[in-house]
Formats: C-alpha cells, sequence, structure tokens
C-alpha cells in the first residue's frame, strides 16, 4: 500500500475517528485526580491528536501528492523505476542516461471492486527530467490511455497534449486532482467525442544543480531570458520535456501529433510554445489567457518601439534610436524590442502568422473575455483562433472542470496520432 492508496488511508483515518469517539464517549470516566485519571486523559489526548495528524497529513498528500510511494518518502530505490535517455528514439525505448526517470504511480481512474489494470484503466506516471539543454528540471505526470497498452493500439502512436499549470508553482497532478484530467479523457473517449490521447501534465520548471542528486531551486518561469540564470524555461517546455516523452513513450514524430494547453499564466504560455515553436505544436488551447505580454515584464509602448527599431523616432535622453538604460530587475535586460517579441498580440500586428490552431477560451465578459477576442481578431491565415466563451467566472481547474471534455474535444479535432 502505497501513501496515496485508498487501503492505506483506511488503515489511519478509520482508527483515528474511532479514537477521537472513544475520547469523547470515555472522557467523563477518567474524570477526577489521581495518577490513574490523569494518565488515562492524557493517553486519549496524545492518541487522537496523534492519529488524527497522521489521517490529516495523508490527506493533504493525497490532494497534492507531495509522496506518490514510500520510496519517494524514505529515498530509498524502487524496482518501479526505469531510468531512459533523452535522445531522438523514434519513439522506442532507450538505454539509461539519467535524464529521465519514470516512475507508475496510482494516479488516475480505477474500476471500483477490481485490480488496477492499465489495458482497463490506463496508468499515471511520474517522469523527472533534467533538460540538457536548458538546464532546467521538472516533473511530468503522464496519463496513458488504455488504449496505450491494447494490443490493436500497439503499433499506434497516439496524439500527446502537454498541460501547463496556471501559476507555474505548482505541480502537474492539479490537472489530475482538480480538473479530473483523466476522468474527462475516459469519458470523452467512450462517448466518441475525443480520441484517446496521452496528456503529460507539468507544474513549476526550476533550475537544477549538475548531478544526479539534483535538486530544484526556484521556479523558472515559462520565457527564455537571455543573461538570467535559470532563464531558459521556454527551451525546457518546447525542447527538453518533448524530447524527454518521446525517448520514453511511444509518441508521434510529426507535429500534427503534439498539442499544449494551459490555464492563466499556463494558458499564455500554451499559447507562446504554439506560436514560437510551430515546428512542435500544431495546436494549443489557453483558459483564462491573457495573451499580451507575459508575466514578468512591464509594459511598453509598442508604436514607441516600433519607431526606436526602425531608427524613425526619437529614443528617451535625447538620442535617435537608443534605447533605455536597462532596469537591474528588468528580465528582458532593457531590451523593448525583445519585450514586444514577447506579446502574442503584437506578434499578431507585426509578424507573419504561424500555421498553428489557437483555442482562446474565456468567461463571456471581463479582461479574460476581451483578451481572447481581441487576439482572435487580430489572427489570420494559416493561423486559426476559436473562441469558447464560458458563462460565470471560472478561474481555478476546478472550475473548469465541466467544460474540459469540450476543451479535450477540441484538441482532439486537431491532433492526428500515427
Amino acid at each position: 500500500m502505497e501513501p496515496v492508496s485508498a487501503a492505506f488511508l483506511a488503515l489511519v483515518c478509520v482508527p483515528a475517528a474511532a479514537c477521537l469517539v472513544a475520547a469523547v464517549v470515555l472522557w467523563p470516566r477518567f474524570a477526577g485526580r489521581g495518577a490513574r485519571p490523569v494518565a488515562a486523559r492524557t493517553g486519549l489526548l496524545l492518541g487522537s491528536q496523534a492519529l488524527l495528524t497522521a489521517a490529516v497529513v495523508l490527506l493533504v498528500n493525497r490532494y497534492f501528492v507531495f509522496y506518490a510511494t514510500w520510496d519517494d518518502l524514505l529515498g530509498g530505490t524502487t524496482t518501479n523505476a526505469t531510468v531512459k535517455q533523452v535522445q531522438p528514439s523514434r519513439g522506442a525505448e532507450s538505454a539509461p542516461a539519467g535524464l529521465a526517470h519514470r516512475v507508475t504511480t496510482e494516479l488516475g481512474p480505477k474500476r471500483r471492486g477490481h485490480q488496477r489494470d492499465p489495458a482497463e484503466d490506463g496508468r499515471v506516471d511520474r517522469l523527472d527530467v533534467e533538460g540538457a539543454r536548458s538546464g532546467l528540471g521538472a516533473q511530468a505526470y503522464v496519463y496513458l490511455p488504455p488504449q496505450y497498452f491494447q494490443p490493436r493500439y500497439a503499433n499506434r502512436r497516439l496524439p500527446v497534449v502537454v498541460s501547463i499549470a496556471g501559476d507555474g508553482s505548482g505541480t502537474g497532478t492539479v490537472w489530475l486532482r482538480q480538473a479530473r484530467l483523466a476522468d474527462a479523457a475516459v469519458a470523452a473517449v467512450r462517448a466518441g467525442r475525443a480520441q484517446p490521447m496521452i496528456y503529460a501534465a507539468v507544474g513549476a520548471v526550476r533550475r537544477f544543480a549538475p548531478g544526479p542528486a539534483a535538486r530544484g531551486v526556484r521556479p523558472a518561469g515559462c520565457l527564455d531570458l537571455p543573461g538570467v540564470a535559470g532563464g531558459q524555461a521556454e527551451t525546457f517546455l518546447a525542447q527538453d520535456l518533448p524530447l524527454a516523452l518521446a525517448g520514453t513513450y511511444r509518441l508521434p514524430e510529426a507535429r500534427a501529433g503534439w498539442g499544449v494547453a494551459g490555464i492563466g499564466a499556463g494558458g499564455q504560455c500554451a499559447a507562446r510554445l504554439a506560436m514560437l515553436h510551430s515546428d512542435r505544436f500544431t495546436a494549443a488551447a489557453a483558459l483564462n489567457g491573457r495573451f499580451g505580454q507575459p508575466a514578468g515584464g512591464s509594459p511598453a509602448d509598442a508604436r514607441t518601439v516600433v519607431k526606436l527599431k526602425t531608427g524613425t523616432g526619437r529614443a528617451p535622453h535625447g538620442r535617435t534610436g537608443a534605447a533605455p538604460k536597462p532596469r537591474p530587475d528588468d528580465p528582458y535586460g532593457g531590451s523593448e524590442a525583445y519585450r514586444l517579441e514577447q506579446d502574442l498580440t503584437w506578434r499578431l500586428q507585426h509578424l507573419p502568422p504561424p500555421p498553428v490552431s489557437v483555442l482562446a477560451a474565456a468567461p463571456e465578459t471581463g479582461p479574460d473575455a476581451e483578451a481572447a477576442g481581441r487576439f482572435a481578431a487580430l489572427a489570420k491565415p494559416p493561423m486559426r483562433v476559436d473562441t469558447m466563451p464560458v458563462p460565470g467566472a471560472p478561474a481555478t481547474l476546478r472550475q473548469w472542470r465541466d467544460r474540459l471534455p469540450t476543451v479535450l474535444e477540441w484538441l482532439s479535432a486537431r491532433l492526428r496520432g500515427e
């Protein structure tokens, strides 16, 4: 029994509840003075508090999946762990190299009263990836549908969707826990609304120190920021992560089989990855994505910067064509041109559109709806942008849960397996 298994939770939570009830019922019997009543009351208090604390800790761990296995908690090895090499392998299993470590978890759907069977329930793996190009690392929770393990799909490569957490600081499990991504995927396939697809949910991208005992030290966002330590998050998501996935699983080789999705800042990241890396991704679904300048940079006046780039305007401090002095806290190094290139709306206005499809899903009213409408209006072929107005004001993956099947159906219609 693993720390997140229902059986282990029952083994701890049921005695905790029983001890709490016993403490309430037996407390009057141990009233009074003397060593024995005091010892009995102390035992009831300590026992109930210890069991309740353990139950709460286990429930929190099951929700956030800090430790999916005992080996994660104790730091030991596991026979379920296999090591894959991050290199082009045409989807075949590759030799160990220490850059991508796969561990099978007990997350994902399970039939009541049956043993877990990948060919019937699918499987969720935790993939620890250390990027050779970016020097960054992250954990991805990969949901493999039942079809991936069935004989009739043995020679097929299912499409894959990289799902990015919203704030860039959490873990990929929010897609499994809050959005119930695996359950939505199973239901969509059974209803015939979507094809079987693989989902790789990734959270914070962090720097790691070289060596086998590497540990993340801080979030790196979703941008490539030259000259910034750990500022190659875009390279990790667009190159290192897809290469690790392709070297571990049977995935499509062409861009037509790769999509990306995200919410909030992750939605903007998803749209950016598709637009700036259309050689890898062919479709992106952005939930509550703003599409403007990414978080981490200050606003800039597009008209002023365009004039500066062409040398027709007068820059601050009276110097023609000169950029302002960079601020110490400016992640773009004082380059207004580079700052604008990260603005997706500006890119649609001034650069050729990429051959990708983007779903701009947002509430019916508010700033996200306005951003989605403006973004869709600026899109030109070969790029296509579809809008998806949603009643209410969903802001979290839990609130988007009911709309997730529609998002998966949209992605399925634009991705192609091999």
